[in-house]
């Protein structure tokens, strides 16, 4: 019988065996109800636990997104050698991918689950642990990235503050515990504590941008391009290079966009949710993108928080740096909870908060050692390259999935482990949806350009990076004709 339930007909019955390999002890009822600890994991969230709004949702969207990465990526598209009109265009193209991020958030209500538990569905109870795995090490990728980030604002705070020494191996891990610290006691209490803290961070630090945009933009040379600017389809191609780098922003979010929309009662019109997501995140990143391509262009952001100490008024520069900071912490918060929901996923018999607290100590070691061993630049890029390749393809095949099957799912066959459930396969594989990702990711290692990989294609094309969206179309395209017959005998029956 169980052969049989693992490949079970359209117009079968929820499989009721009983959930080997089903949610760790703590995936019940939500204690943050009452303001505790989150108690839910990678489980399903019950109708009667679903207390979020659209309007939270949106807030959260822009307290996540309001931090220094994004800013940063707009200062390195007018370092890479772009005007700033061109770098602009690079800013609005590469975000437009939050308009999926928008709509994949969708997933979360109507699945009730985070990506890594519906996502079985596409890929297999077994295949998609590897899933599991890259989102886990995506995770500590940002983790780092962010950390760093906000451990230089505290270097810079310190020194304002009199420290002016705090550059030392002293300074560096007080500087690192109270970053990841901050972050970590958020993510721990689990999801309403992020919706609660986030809106505070998005209102802090746009009133902060604004008022350095305020203070800069009198002098802004909006016509300013380097030296040597890149003119004719050289300048396409370093255009479409930026777009990429830029576009590891929204292509992150993607994986754990459901995450954060699981909280809405799931009938929430798709609509709302995603002008919720979409003005929240896509608004933000574009705003803060554009104010780091500005200041590019008037001062050098290679150190991205000292350079912009010639530009502002001493005041306003210890606001940046405690935006800097506040912003670094707020998102690496939502990066910590999703990251605990991604070692549930792969198999680890932890509770949320468990695996959360376990993967900061990783994450602490992964910021000491580029703070101690290696250059901040190079891992940036080199893991945004990652990111790139892996991502996409991966989102693009779970949301194909859930459109061709309306977003229904079978929760407890989510959730077992054995060949009993409804999504085994074979040997625990959909071989369709791993065929799927691998040949987007094919596409995206033959057309990127990055520092860690240089495509054939993008060679030929004298560097043109097209891996930021052609792989995700590839992806998609391949599911949906070879994934066809595997969705038609794996859905839930239709509602009488």
């Amino acid at each position: 019988m169980s052969a049989t339930l693992g490949r079970s007909p359209a117009g079968s019955s929820p499989t009721k065996t009983p959930p080997t390999g089903s949610p760790p002890p703590g995936a019940g009822r939500d204690a943050a109800s009452g303001g505790g600890v989150e108690q839910h994991g990678y489980d399903y969230i019950p109708e009667s636990d679903r207390y979020m709004t659209p309007r939270q949702l949106g807030l959260f969207w822009m307290g996540i997104n309001a931090y220094q990465f994004f800013f940063v990526l707009g200062s390195i598209a007018v370092g890479m050698g772009l005007s700033l009109v061109q770098a602009i265009i690079a800013i609005a193209c590469g975000n437009l991918l939050f308009g999926v991020v928008a709509y994949c958030s969708v997933a979360g209500p109507r699945a009730g689950m985070p990506t890594t538990a519906f996502s079985r569905a596409a890929f297999g109870v077994l295949g998609n642990r590897v899933n599991a795995v890259c989102t886990w090490a995506m995770s500590l990728g940002f983790k780092t990235v962010n950390g760093l980030l906000g451990v230089f604002a505290m270097l810079a705070l310190f020194d304002q503050l009199g420290w002016h020494d705090s550059g030392g191996a002293l300074g560096k891990v007080v500087a690192t515990v109270v970053v990841l610290g901050g972050s970590i006691v958020i993510a721990v209490y689990g999801h309403r504590a992020l919706v609660r803290v986030q809106p505070y961070f998005a209102a802090a630090v746009t009133l902060i941008f604004l008022l350095i945009v305020g203070n800069i933009v009198g002098d802004v040379d909006w016509g300013w391009k380097p030296d040597d600017p890149a003119t004719g389809w050289g300048g396409v191609a370093l255009v479409l290079i930026a777009c990429a780098l830029i576009s590891s922003g929204p292509l992150s979010y993607m994986v754990v966009a459901p995450d954060y929309a699981r909280y809405l009662p799931s009938g929430t019109p798709t609509r709302k949710i995603f002008r919720a997501v979409f003005a929240g995140g896509a608004g933000m990143v574009m705003f803060l993108g554009t104010v780091g391509a500005v200041a590019a262009t008037r001062a050098d952001l290679s150190d991205p928080v000292a350079g912009m100490e010639p530009l502002l008024p001493g005041w306003l520069f210890v606001l940046y740096i405690v935006a800097s900071f506040t912003g670094a912490v707020g998102n690496n918060a939502s990066v910590f909870y999703s990251s605990g929901l991604a070692i549930q996923a792969i198999g680890i018999p932890a509770r949320r908060w468990v695996a959360t607290a376990v993967d900061a100590m990783l994450a602490l070691a992964a910021v000491l050692w580029v703070l101690f061993i290696y250059d901040f630049e190079h891992a940036l890029n080199e893991f945004l390259a990652l990111v790139v390749v892996w991502a996409g393809p991966f989102c693009a095949v779970w949301i194909t999935d859930g459109v061709m099957r309306r977003w229904t799912y079978d929760r407890e066959s989510v959730h077992i482990s054995t060949p009993a459930s409804r999504y085994w396969g074979t040997a625990g594989v959909n071989v369709a949806g791993i065929v799927s990702m691998l040949a987007g990711m094919a596409t995206a290692l033959l057309t990127i350009n990055s520092a860690l990989v240089k495509g054939w294609l993008s060679t030929r094309m004298d560097g043109a990076d097209l891996s930021w969206f052609l792989p995700l179309i590839v992806s998609a395209a391949a599911y949906a004709v070879l994934g066809r017959r595997w969705v038609r005998e794996t859905s839930l029956p239709a509602a009488a």
